[in-house]
C-alpha cells in the first residue's frame, strides 16, 4: 500500500521536493497535497504537480491523512510544524538546519520518541554519490589516517535567506559530512565571521573544528563569492580525496612516498606528487537517494541515515561556532577599552 506524502513549503527547496516525489512510482507513494502560505507560490505547485494545495498545513494533515510530510518552510518555522505533526504520529522530513535553536530540536526528538513517529534531517550531502563512494574508500584504508578535511562552501548572496546566517544554512552541511567521514565528535571550535551584506547574520565564516582523534577540520563558508563552489579535500598519509559536490566527482591525490620508507625520505624532502586518479561514481539525484532512505525506514520500522540526535548534534556545533565568535569578540572589544584606559 503505497505512503501518503505531503509538502509544507512551496518555495524553491519545496519546489524541488515535489518534483523528485512526482517522479515515484505511485505503488511506493501518494504525493497527497502541497501546504503554502503563499497564495502565489501555492497556485505555482499545484498547476505544475497537479496537486490539491493547502494555505494551512493543518487542514492538509486533516483532509489528506499523509503518512510522512516533508518540511521545507523557514527555518524559524520549523519547530511549530514539525511538532505540530509529530505529536499526531506523523512521520516528518525536516530541511536542514533542524531547527533554529538546540532546546526546539530537543524538544522535537522528545516528541518523536513519545509518538513513535520518525525524524529525517535532510543533510543531503550524505546521500550525494561522490561522498557515499568517498567513505567506502576510506573505510578500506585507501587514505590511511586522517590528518585534516577542509570544506569550501562559496557562492553568490541568495535573496531567499533572511532568516539565518552561514553557519546554520550552509555550514551545517559541511559539520554534518565531517562527523560522518571521521566517525569521531567534536571537541573544539573556533570561528571568524563577517557580515557584509546580510542585514542580521553572518554571511563569512573561516572556522575550525577539533576532532576528538585530532584531526582538524577547517570551513570556508560564504555568500560573497561571485562564482558557486561546493568542494571538500580529505587530506590523510596516503595522499588527498577531492570532492566535488555540484558534479559528484571524486578524485585521489597519491602521496608518492607512502610505498616507501615514510620516515627516511621525511626528513629529506617530505611528500611529493604522485598520481591522480579521478574515480568511478555512479552519479544518481540526492534528494531522490535521501527520499529512498527515509521511505525504507518507515517501511521497515528502523531509523533513517540522518536522524533526529544527528541533527541535533550539528546543530549544537553550528551553535557553538556562533558563541565562539561572539566570545572571540568580546574579547577583543574587552582589550579595546582596556587599552585605551591606559592611555586616558
Amino acid at each position: 500500500m503505497p505512503l501518503n506524502v505531503g509538502v509544507v513549503g512551496a518555495g524553491t527547496m519545496g519546489m524541488n521536493h515535489l518534483r523528485v516525489l512526482s517522479d515515484f512510482n505511485e505503488e511506493q507513494i501518494r504525493l497527497v497535497g502541497v501546504a503554502e502560505a503563499s497564495e502565489t507560490a501555492l497556485r505555482r505547485a499545484m498547476n505544475r504537480f497537479h496537486l490539491t494545495g493547502y494555505i494551512d498545513y493543518r487542514q492538509m494533515v486533516a483532509e489528506a491523512h499523509p503518512g510522512l510530510v516533508a518540511v521545507v518552510v523557514p527555518t524559524n518555522l520549523h519547530f511549530a510544524v514539525a511538532a505540530y505533526l509529530l505529536e499526531r504520529g506523523i512521520n516528518v522530513l525536516i530541511e536542514k538546519p533542524m531547527t533554529s535553536t538546540v532546546e526546539e530540536a530537543s524538544a522535537l526528538i522528545q516528541l518523536a520518541r513519545r509518538s513513535g513517529a520518525k525524524i529525517a534531517v535532510g543533510h543531503i550531502e550524505r546521500f550525494n554519490p561522490a561522498i557515499i563512494a568517498l567513505k567506502r574508500h576510506m573505510m578500506e584504508g585507501d587514505l590511511g589516517k586522517l590528518f585534516q578535511l577542509h570544506a569550501r562552501r562559496l557562492g553568490p548572496f541568495p535573496p531567499r535567506i533572511r532568516d539565518v546566517g552561514v553557519i546554520l544554512d550552509l555550514a551545517t552541511h559541511d559539520i554534518d559530512i565531517m562527523r560522518y567521514l571521521t566517525n569521531t565528535e567534536v571537541e573544539g571550535v573556533y570561528a571568524e565571521t563577517q557580515r557584509r551584506i546580510h542585514e542580521t547574520c553572518e554571511d563569512l565564516l573561516l572556522g575550525i573544528l577539533h576532532f576528538a582523534d585530532d584531526v582538524i577540520g577547517v570551513l570556508d563558508v560564504n555568500w560573497l563569492t561571485p562564482t558557486k563552489i561546493r568542494e571538500l579535500t580529505i587530506t590523510g598519509e596516503k595522499g588527498m580525496f577531492l570532492v566535488n559536490y555540484l558534479t559528484q566527482d571524486l578524485y585521489f591525490y597519491e602521496n608518492d612516498y607512502t610505498s616507501t620508507s615514510w620516515d627516511a625520505l621525511r626528513s629529506l624532502t617530505g611528500v611529493s606528487e604522485g598520481t591522480m586518479t579521478r574515480l568511478k561514481v555512479q552519479k544518481a539525484e540526492p534528494l531522490r537517494l535521501e527520499y529512498e532512505d527515509v521511505l525504507q525506514a518507515i517501511c521497515d520500522d528502523t531509523q533513517p541515515t540522518v536522524t533526529g540526535e544527528d541533527g541535533l548534534v550539528t546543530l549544537k556545533i553550528a551553535h557553538r561556532l556562533l558563541a565562539s565568535t561572539t566570545l572571540e569578540r568580546v574579547g577583543v572589544e574587552r582589550k579595546k577599552v582596556q587599552y585605551a584606559n591606559n592611555y586616558v
